[in-house]
């Protein structure tokens, strides 16, 4: 009976080990997708490897990059799984992954439902403020689009969301996850958080933390979790309101954007202004932070999955 049970433990895990190996292959073979600057607002770079660029509507970017936005500064990024991003004044967002299937057909951001291929993604807000919006994802085949923070991951499927984390200056940090649309389920890992959170359709989860950060890397690290117990509630009116007026300027930002074949794309990035169809402009006013007169929370597209 054990040399059974033994022989099926070792088929077990050779044959998991084997699956691992071709889902590692097959990640390592996807090209990497391709991120347009649908509108720019203020001061707004990219890095990468050292070397850093202003960012204006047209310029393409991909994995690698960090963008960072100034005061008074925000950035409408879109992705060519359909994912959209914007991101606020005072914010620092890695694109540490961004991997996608090559696709047949030319995409308009404005008519999609759902990715157009399978895809990968996985970004670091290691301070300020984004609402993003998903498309629904192919999660089935292998999907995944994670946001990290000091805090922990967001695990999004298909949605509209805010996250904001932002140290204080004083040893402490705020840090907030809110849905509008689906659902986002936060994998944390900071002392005295539930290992999930989820977080359904209009409710968010606030936690204050202590933090520190380091001088020469400007990295932040929690060093204790929240006093109060962890508890999902539903957000402020204004907070909505706030939510939906970011997603709305992005729709209206990414209504021209259009993604050829990625087989045809610089998978790299540009770095340059590529002057195509984005349909996003220079301002000079932040468009992330002021809240609409009304607080209702209308559907941000029809598209949206849950």
């Amino acid at each position: 009976m054990h040399k059974k049970l033994f022989s099926w433990l070792l088929a077990f895990t050779l044959a998991t080990f084997a699956a691992l190996s071709v889902h590692g292959q097959e990640s390592a073979g996807r090209p990497a997708g391709v991120i347009k600057v649908a509108k720019v607002t203020g001061q707004v770079t990219a890095t990468k490897e050292g070397d850093t660029i202003p960012l204006q509507a047209g310029t393409e970017i991909a994995q690698g990059y960090v963008v960072n936005t100034g005061n008074e500064s925000s950035v409408v990024l879109a992705f060519s799984n359909g994912a959209t991003i914007n991101l606020a004044q005072d914010s620092s967002l890695s694109i540490d992954e961004f991997l996608q299937d090559p696709f047949a057909d030319e995409v308009s951001l404005s008519s999609l439902t759902a990715e157009p291929s399978v895809s990968t993604t996985k970004l670091n807000l290691s301070r300020g403020e984004l609402v993003g919006n998903v498309k629904k994802l192919n999660a089935d085949a292998g999907s995944t689009f994670t946001v990290q923070t000091p805090v922990g991951a967001a695990g999004i499927r298909g949605t509209t969301f805010r996250i904001v984390f932002r140290p204080d200056g004083t040893g402490r940090a705020f840090f907030s996850l809110t849905t509008v649309e689906g659902n986002v389920v936060l994998f944390s890992g900071t002392v005295n958080m539930p290992s999930e959170v989820s977080v359904p359709d209009n409710r968010e989860v606030e936690v204050l933390i202590d933090v520190t950060t380091d001088p020469d890397t400007g990295v932040t690290t929690v060093t204790a979790g929240p006093s109060t117990p962890v508890v999902v509630t539903i957000p402020p009116a204004a907070t909505l309101a706030q939510v939906v007026t970011a997603a709305q300027q992005t729709i209206q930002a990414v209504a021209n954007v259009v993604f050829t074949s990625t087989t045809t794309q610089n998978s790299g990035g540009t770095g340059g202004n590529t002057g195509g169809n984005t349909g996003g402009e220079n301002e000079n006013t932040d468009e992330t932070s002021s809240p609409p007169a009304t607080t209702t929370t209308p559907k941000t597209t029809p598209g949206d999955g849950k």
